[in-house]
């Protein structure tokens, strides 16, 4: 295992493996994090060579490491983490070698599917616990158990129409169908939250987790 402490924006290698290429989703990597890190989203990033890959850690700080970044022999792998509030990266470190990669002993390359990038690895934690995201129109929904719905994110703008009923003019003119004519239609639009209350992906995951901006991977 990789071990690997950040304190602040430096980041120092604890313990470390010898690496090989072909190698897929056997080196774990374990981050611990200084004080300055509490409350912050942390996501680990790796790279080698041109190719470069960036993982959530989960709420020990572990993650496995990419294979992407260990196809080619002969680079050295360098490893990162920064930490994210509210949607915005406020603090990164430095890159931390963990050594070259070797070549190693592997049949003729076969195709492998591409390691999640960032929004499927958060879609996967939603998925794990049952909930999920909805797409309808521009509105996108946070379903909680897969049918409560928990928040929904409004576009800032658009080509023309509107995603939310509220933002409609004449509603109760003549001749047109006015809000009283849906049932419950006014009560829900009264509980449904506005174009300002519009939050990133990992805002919507924190609502889920019963956590605060920062503390969702973290």
């Amino acid at each position: 295992m990789f071990q690997l402490y950040a304190d602040k924006n430096r980041l120092t290698v604890q313990a470390a493996e010898t690496l090989t290429s072909g190698s897929v989703n056997v080196y774990e990597v374990q981050f611990a994090f200084s004080p300055e890190w509490d409350g912050l989203a942390r996501t680990a990033v790796f790279r080698a060579g041109e190719h470069s890959a960036s993982v959530l850690l989960d709420g020990g700080g572990r993650c496995l490491l990419p294979w992407e970044v260990l196809l080619h022999p002969g680079h050295r792998l360098q490893a990162g983490v920064y930490g994210t509030r509210g949607g915005e990266t406020v603090l990164p470190t430095v890159w931390a070698a963990l050594g070259e990669v070797l070549r190693g002993a592997e049949p003729a390359q076969a195709a492998r599917a591409p390691s999640p990038g960032i929004y499927e690895q958060v879609l996967s934690a939603l998925a794990a616990k049952g909930d999920g995201l909805r797409l309808d129109g521009a509105a996108l929904s946070l379903l909680a158990g897969g049918e409560t719905l928990q928040s929904v994110v409004l576009p800032p703008g658009g080509g023309g129409g509107a995603a939310d009923h509220r933002q409609l003019t004449g509603c109760d003119a003549d001749s047109l169908h006015p809000i009283s004519a849906v049932t419950g239609l006014r009560r829900e639009l009264a509980c449904r939250p506005t174009a300002d209350d519009a939050m990133t992906v990992f805002d919507l995951i924190g609502i889920m987790e019963g956590k605060s901006d920062g503390e969702i991977f973290g």
